[in-house]
């Protein structure tokens, strides 16, 4: 995380993502659902909400990956 701060790498808390969008093989945008944490701790994804961010890269968190409109997995790149 150190690494992602030195490199401005902008963090958004809270977010779901919904959508990866490609133009020509390049990612060009991703959307995500807004979440919010309930009394009981367990977590809510409002998909009323969402965020568009214009992004030419995606950091994938441990543990997290692509998949495509089929359920398959894309391959790191």
């Amino acid at each position: 995380m150190e690494l992602a701060v030195e490199e401005k790498c902008e963090f958004l808390p809270f977010l779901s993502p919904r959508n990866v969008q490609t133009r020509s093989d390049r990612i060009v945008s991703v959307e995500f659902a807004r979440c919010e944490q309930l009394e009981d701790g367990s977590w809510f994804e409002d998909d009323e909400q969402t965020v568009k961010i214009k992004a030419n890269y995606v950091i994938s968190a441990f543990g997290s990956g692509l998949q495509d409109e089929n359920g398959k997995i894309l391959p790191h790149s």
